[in-house]
């Protein structure tokens, strides 16, 4: 971990001078359009649909009723595959629990089971990641569940140091266009509750800033 926080580090400071900063603005009209896009950014009404999909490195426990051998938990390899009994492998990249449920049935259906009642859970997330850096106890990168807030990602990096500054955590977030925007979270109002919670994407590094005295 010693050895890549620098690096990250780095990408994070290069990426001050090079993405868009949102921040609750001075004048009203700027404090406007930022909350506006500040709380779109952060709402996890998309995130949500988009954590869903599995990937690479998942682990996802597949339940067929009434069939014990076929049932247990899968890792999808780095091609985005896993090998299940009587079928073989089977392209998940990409699928939603529900699509790749529905899929096995219809596999299993053709000679097998007569039928199949397939449910599928993903147990972890490892293609999904999150990073947190800064003033927090143990920086590093995480796996992201679904609708993981800034303060939960925060609390599994051990919460913040003394000198972590709670209004001024950066949430930097890579665009569909490749474009990087920062968005500017103030722990401190979300807590007291005058501002709502901000969820965070695949991808979000999290850095908490020092405060100045």
């Amino acid at each position: 971990m010693n050895k890549i926080l620098p690096f990250f580090l780095f990408f994070f400071s290069l990426s001050l001078f090079v993405s868009c900063t949102i921040r609750v603005g001075e004048s009203n009209a700027d404090r406007q359009a930022s909350s506006q896009t500040l709380a779109e950014a952060g709402s996890g009404e998309e995130e949500e649909d988009h954590l869903s999909f599995i990937g690479a490195g998942d682990k996802i426990n597949i339940q067929v009723y009434n069939e014990k051998e076929l049932s247990g938990v899968y890792q999808v390899s780095p091609e985005g595959y896993i090998n299940f009994p009587f079928i073989g492998e089977i392209k998940v990249d990409g699928l939603n629990i529900f699509t790749l449920a529905t899929k096995i049935s219809s596999k299993l259906k053709e000679g097998y089971l007569k039928e199949p009642n397939v449910t599928v859970l993903v147990e972890e997330f490892v293609s999904k990641r999150i990073f947190v850096l800064g003033q927090v106890k143990k920086a590093g990168s995480f796996p992201i569940r679904r609708r993981m807030s800034v303060i939960e990602a925060i609390s599994l990096a051990g919460g913040f140091t003394n000198l972590a500054d709670l209004s001024n955590v950066v949430v930097t977030r890579k665009g569909t266009d490749g474009r990087e925007k920062r968005f500017v979270v103030d722990i401190k109002s979300i807590v007291n509750g005058a501002k709502e919670n901000f969820y965070l994407d695949a991808g979000d590094i999290v850095f908490v800033g020092e405060r100045f005295f």
